[in-house]
């Protein structure tokens, strides 16, 4: 077996989208790899009860699949040569093709002139489809092939320059935003009837059992300062009338059709940004608390290896069930609708991202401690082998838990990974990993990065301090706290990594971390001289110009920094900002950062730049064009690469000399 090697990730096949055959019988997903073209090649794979195989081809660009009947599956991809001209002039277009799980070639099936990002069936040849819906955009309907050619040109022309009037502006990975929006439609015959007004941006939807009737959530037109707080809208979607089920907007997580009520969860108005909440049924516009649950739903644990999603909650019979992480294990719990009552279905010991159901019958998309994401049943037995070939070639390094107890008696979950070959007795460098959100969790997921560090001869050490996911509202809770407790709780874990392993070079380590991590990475090294190198991803460096720069910072910002008013409480604001404390840096940081990264703006990394050339500090920045948030996780292949070459260099610079 060999060490991991820092492009092995293109090695990885990346599963999401699992859905069972309306009957139960067959499985399929989609399944995407690094290609040599510095992207990722997605297929639709099906199991028929022989395992996975892929049914289009491994090398095509599939954007999303539905199953039209038991045996038969639709599927977008721009296939034709006409077609994908058409997109690269400017129009708009989604094209579906038809395919037998049996095999053939894929037929097309219809063209949708629109941005079709999701699609479900009504039965009858139609469908419910979401598109992407830009109120800027000319209308092309009826139009001669001339007058479109005009209206092309015009729309080229605008690429010059972007108009905006709401907030946010623009969004990670999706750009400039203004005046888009996420619009419902009814499919029939290649036409769009819209179901939702063109300036009402939907966030989710849920179609009833019977088909007849759609529940949405969003904002109402016009849209044009994004509310955290929505209403339930029910469609009836033979007449399109549409009437409200809440008494008033709440903060909705997740809601449901239960027969004539709808299940719903959801926090009130005056509840953090992050706070969980209850289950409620609602009939008549009435709410009923069926029961509290202080644990997240639908999240699991995070990792660098795992790419895209699937269902994370479903609603089947009387039950309610969804994905929940517990501690650092995520499992799918079930509600029962008529009493409340709240278990596990599954005791797994890992971490399940997505799941489906379907007669009777379970699968989800399961990450085995140390193992990357492969299909299980409800019995935890593996279906699926995409992955095993890697496993069988690479050394793994399995992470070793442990607890330890803060000052305030609180007990937090740690983690210490040896490096590869490691020999008992010889001194080694480590490296402190730290996770965004920050309520997040790190768990024992499988993790490149992490892996890597260990292959070249590092300990890992990783925790999930106060702030951190699953483990409840309290421990979650860091409004006006960022850089106190929890630059506490990383002290302190450290201390007790440095007792435990007496193999960790103190004189050696080094902090990485990215979002929150990174922000926590410029917090430290301006607060302790204890590191010897550190690296700072897609950061937070000043709170002040981040509420009112990023896509979600006038809203975060006010929630985690707990201020009311921006300007009367600027002075929080720049506390708990890392440059502040710029002037005490000693510590070499690297800052590496995606210029299309509008979670975390790129002048982030620029101003914590500057702040350290100035005072001295050996410093770098690394930005990385084109790129967003997401660049460690679905970034393009050979910039994913970069990261990790400029992360490992930094810290064999400073880490392994002499």
């Amino acid at each position: 077996m060999e060490n991991l090697q820092v492009d092995d990730f293109k090695r990885y096949r990346f599963i999401d989208g699992l859905r069972l055959s309306p009957d139960g019988k067959n499985i399929a997903l989609l399944g995407r790899k690094a290609n040599d073209d510095n992207g990722y090649d997605v297929a639709v794979f099906v199991d028929k009860g022989g395992g996975f195989k892929p049914l289009t081809a491994l090398t095509g660009k599939v954007g999303q699949f539905l199953w039209e009947d038991s045996e038969t599956i639709l599927f977008s991809e721009t296939r034709d040569a006409k077609d994908k001209k058409k997109t690269e002039e400017g129009h708009e277009l989604t094209c579906f093709y038809r395919i037998s799980i049996h095999g053939g070639e894929a037929e097309l099936a219809f063209k949708v002139n629109a941005i079709v990002t999701k699609l479900e069936p009504l039965g009858g040849g139609r469908f419910i489809a979401l598109t992407v819906f830009d109120n800027a955009r000319p209308d092309f309907e009826g139009k001669s092939e001339a007058e479109t050619a005009e209206l092309l040109k015009e729309i080229k022309k605008a690429k010059g320059y972007q108009v905006i009037d709401e907030l946010p502006f623009w969004f990670n990975a999706k750009g400039f935003i203004n005046k888009k929006r996420a619009r419902l439609n009814i499919l029939e015959d290649g036409k769009l009837t819209p179901i939702t007004d063109p300036l009402a941006n939907v966030s989710d939807y849920k179609l009833s059992a019977c088909k007849k009737f759609l529940a949405y959530t969003g904002d109402p037109a016009p849209a044009e300062i994004h509310s955290l707080e929505s209403n339930i809208y029910i469609v009836e979607i033979d007449t399109l009338n549409v009437r409200e089920a809440l008494a008033e907007p709440k903060k909705v997580r997740v809601f449901d059709f239960w027969g004539d009520k709808l299940l719903v969860s959801y926090s009130e108005p005056g509840q953090s940004l992050n706070e969980h909440g209850h289950f409620y049924t609602v009939a008549d516009r009435k709410a009923t608390k069926l029961t509290e649950y202080d644990r997240s739903i639908g999240a699991a644990g995070i990792s660098d290896s795992k790419f895209g999603g699937g269902t994370v909650g479903k609603l089947v019979g009387d039950s309610y069930f969804f994905v929940s992480l517990n501690g650092y294990h995520a499992d799918i719990m079930e509600l029962d609708l008529k009493s409340g009552g709240i278990k596990n279905t599954t005791n797994s010991g890992g971490n399940i991202d997505f799941f489906d159901m379907q007669n009777g019958r379970t699968v989800m998309g399961f990450m085995l401690p140390g193992r990357l994401m492969e299909v299980y049943n409800e019995k935890l037995e593996k279906l699926s082998s995409f992955n095993d070939e890697f496993h069988a070639s690479c050394k793994y390094s399995a992470p070793e838990h442990f607890v330890f107890t803060n000052a305030d008696g609180i007990e937090i979950d740690g983690w210490v990974i040896k490096p590869t070959d490691y020999e008992p007795g010889k001194k080694y460098p480590a490296v402190l990993e730290i996770h965004g959100g920050p309520k997040a969790a790190y768990t024992e997921s499988y993790f490149h990065e992490m892996q890597l560090f260990a292959a070249q001869g590092y300990f890992v050490m990783y925790t999930n301090p106060r702030g951190s996911c699953g483990k409840g509202n309290v421990y979650a809770d860091l409004r006006g706290k960022y850089g106190t407790v929890d630059y506490d709780d990383f002290m302190l874990f450290v201390d007790k990594c440095l007792e435990k392993y007496l193999d960790i070079d103190d004189g050696k380590m080094g902090v990485l971390g990215g979002s929150y991590g990174g922000f926590m990475t410029n917090w430290i090294v301006g607060h302790t001289e204890r590191f010897a190198a550190a690296v700072s991803m897609r950061s937070i460096s000043n709170w002040l110009p981040f509420v009112f720069m990023s896509d979600i910072g006038y809203y975060f910002g006010k929630d985690q920094i707990g201020v009311e008013d921006f300007w009367d409480e600027s002075e929080k604001l720049w506390w708990h900002s890392p440059l502040k404390y710029a002037k005490n840096v000693k510590t070499p940081t690297l800052l590496l950062h995606s210029d299309a990264d509008f979670r975390c703006w790129v002048p982030e990394a620029y101003q914590f730049y500057t702040a350290l050339k100035l005072l001295g500090v050996d410093t770098r920045l690394v930005v990385f064009h084109g790129e967003n948030h997401e660049l460690s996780r679905s970034g393009k292949p050979d910039m994913r690469v970069k990261r990790l070459e400029e992360t490992l260099g930094w810290m064999d610079r400073y880490l392994k000399k002499g």
